[in-house]
């Protein structure tokens, strides 16, 4: 029987995230299997070092370019704050390197378009966070609406909610960057509902928001935070042919009741809790059946190791690499979820609606293929 090497990963990056979804689960036993950890790169003298000897893995840099340049590495995963994801994620591409990046994979569409266009020249993949169409309900809910059950689909809710991240246990680990250009919950939090919303629907045509600061006064470990990007964010998608969707990213959200998507058809309801009501994860209301619970099949991706959804884009990107699957990140639905956050935020300023230019083509419904 022939014998699968591991996919051999450098990862750039040891904040909140790095240490809380990924590091633990890489460390495991059935991971290693999968994926060898040969190197980690942080900017804070001794954080990688600590973090390789607190995880057993290979070399630690406090370089980027030094690490793509010596570091024995397939993959290079970037879990670096968002406005470094395009500059580390070009020079990885242009090291030969295939790249996973966290959300969100840049701050402009132009960039994450660009940054596709060379992935492809150079034959390597590309793959960035949130991969919310791996998500078994997300996809069951999408087979659902395409086989029309719910009727024409009017109007989706979708939320993006959080306390803001001084809130949070962050091990130390300054969060400032959250609050300046790049920052923001429309790129940290919306990205999620956008992603959902678009990936079951398909490219919105048209954007107008309304944006601004509703809690400035912040502080983290006695230091007041220099609040530069809004806090209070609501989107509003039009699909045409009187379709809309409704999205709101914040950090002004202390706690929630309510599941993370709506669907409302013209022929019932349908609803994805996502990470906010995790028990109730689909349900589906039509006159005829009322509210019901479909059951849907395990993935049987590793059921046995419990993880995040993080973790579990980290490991498709791996299944990619390995020529297992196709890759279901980034590319040309990441960019159009970019620009709606960037024609967003330009909507809100000019009180203008703004026409989106990026589009991307779904897979057709199993029952057309």
């Amino acid at each position: 029987m022939m014998v699968v090497k591991p996919i051999k990963i450098a990862i750039a990056g040891c904040g909140i995230v790095a240490q809380q979804d990924y590091f633990p689960i890489l460390a495991l036993n059935e991971i290693r299997e999968k994926i060898e950890v040969t190197a980690v790169c942080d900017v804070v003298p001794g954080r990688a070092q600590e973090m390789c000897l607190k995880y057993g893995f290979g070399s630690a840099y406090t370089d980027y370019e030094a690490m793509l340049q010596n570091a024995d590495a397939d993959l290079i995963a970037i879990l670096t704050p968002i406005p470094l994801h395009y500059r580390q994620a070009l020079s990885a591409l242009n090291a030969g390197k295939h790249v996973y990046v966290q959300k969100t994979m840049t701050t402009t569409s132009e960039e994450a378009l660009e940054l596709t266009r060379i992935a492809k020249e150079k034959g390597l993949i590309l793959g960035a966070s949130p991969g919310q169409m791996l998500d078994r309900y997300h996809q069951e809910a999408k087979r659902i609406i395409d086989s029309g059950k719910i009727g024409k689909v009017c109007f989706v809710r979708g939320q993006g909610p959080h306390p803001g991240h001084e809130f949070e246990d962050l091990k130390g680990i300054d969060p400032s960057w959250y609050y300046k250009p790049g920052g923001g919950p429309m790129m940290d939090v919306a990205v999620y509902p956008l992603t959902s919303i678009t990936g079951i629907l398909g490219p919105a045509k048209r954007v107008t928001a309304l944006s601004g600061v509703a809690v400035a006064d912040r502080c983290w470990e006695g230091k007041k935070l220099d609040v530069q990007m809004d806090d209070n964010t609501v989107v509003l998608l039009d699909y045409g042919d009187g379709v809309f969707a409704s999205v709101q990213g914040n950090y002004v959200t202390r706690s929630f009741n309510t599941p993370q998507f709506e669907f409302v058809g013209s022929k019932g309801t349908l609803v994805i809790g996502g990470w906010m009501r995790r028990d109730v994860p689909l349900e589906v209301f039509t006159p005829e059946e009322g509210w019901t619970r479909p059951e849907v099949p395990e993935d049987g991706q590793m059921q046995d190791v419990p993880m995040m959804h993080t973790m579990v884009d980290l490991l498709h990107m791996v299944s990619c690499v390995n020529g297992d699957t196709d890759l279901q990140l980034g590319g040309e639905r990441t960019a159009h979820v970019i620009e709606i956050i960037e024609k967003a935020y330009e909507s809100a300023r000019s009180g203008s609606v703004k026409e989106l230019s990026t589009s991307f083509l779904l897979p057709e419904p199993a029952a057309n293929r």
